[in-house]
């Protein structure tokens, strides 16, 4: 009798180890797969930006396990130095969203996995570096008992970029009549500027006749000065310094535009003209070093 319960506890020892060498698993990798890290904040579509990664794992033989997926302030998004938030959704061909976190479960015949990062667009932003730290955690199948976790920084920039339009308008080019000049006239009836920009910026104003509406005889003996304001503010047109600038980013801002007609005395009848190209820039001090 004793020889049969030394045997049967032996074998109760042997299996015991057994299953405590069944389930070893690790992190091997987790690493991007392609090389996409700058968000267009004018880009159109529903994902102008997809980050793509693949994590890898070793898992015995007979072992499940769960690899979580998730950054370090438990949210799915990467910020800036202001905290600023880029969010993104998830997406995997397989597994499956837990409150901000993605789940994989693998095995010892399925050890790796490729997954997204969807950068939402219509997201207004900053230029600048977002960041985050990306999680990989693996745990036993229906264990919380963490096995294992490798980490990676994630990084997307915004570029410095701009863009202006007739506010409400389409088209690039507008007619703007001025109507009869006398001296002095103030024309306030000019479409306004639509400007957006992720960063500091600048309008350039470029007059044809350097700030001069000139006769339809095309002789500038009868040249009319004028004055062009954006904003309340005058724009030299004479070949000086046309620029207009702001020291800070914006989603979009209305800016009017006035005329002022100078001295008519002494002018031709008929018609007078002048062509303005309206240009913006945005300040490269805010680009991603």
């Amino acid at each position: 009798m004793q020889i049969r319960k030394l045997a049967f506890f032996w074998l109760m020892l042997c299996y015991s180890g057994v299953v405590n060498a069944a389930c070893e698993a690790s992190v091997v990798s987790l690493e991007p797969t392609n090389s996409a890290a700058n968000y267009d904040v004018f880009a159109t579509g529903n994902y102008p930006l997809r980050q793509q990664f693949k994590v890898r794992t070793s898992v015995s033989e007979g072992c499940k396990v769960v690899v979580v997926l998730d950054l370090e302030n438990d949210v799915s998004a990467l910020t800036n130095a202001t905290r600023e938030s880029m969010r993104f959704d998830w997406y995997a061909a397989e597994g499956y969203l837990q409150a901000d976190k993605w789940l994989l479960e693998l095995d010892s015949e399925n050890t790796e996995a490729e997954f997204e990062f969807r950068f939402i667009g219509g997201q207004w932003l900053e230029a600048g570096t977002y960041k985050n730290r990306l999680r990989a955690s693996l745990f036993k199948e229906n264990s919380a008992m963490e096995m294992d976790q490798m980490t990676l920084n994630v990084e997307v920039s915004v570029l410095p970029s701009a863009r202006i339009q007739f506010y409400g308008l389409s088209q690039r080019h507008f007619n703007l009549d001025l109507g009869s000049l006398k001296s002095n006239k103030i024309i306030n009836y000019a479409p306004r500027l639509w400007v957006e920009s992720t960063a500091p910026y600048s309008l350039s104003v470029d007059s044809q006749f350097n700030g001069k509406l000139r006769h339809q005889s095309q002789n500038a003996m009868w040249d009319l000065d004028y004055q062009m304001l954006i904003a309340n503010e005058a724009i030299p047109l004479d070949g000086t310094q046309r620029r207009w600038t702001r020291s800070h980013s914006t989603a979009g801002t209305p800016l009017p535009i006035q005329i002022i007609i100078g001295d008519t005395e002494r002018k031709a009848g008929g018609k007078y003209s002048d062509t303005v190209h309206i240009s913006i820039a945005p300040s490269l001090s805010m680009a991603p070093d």
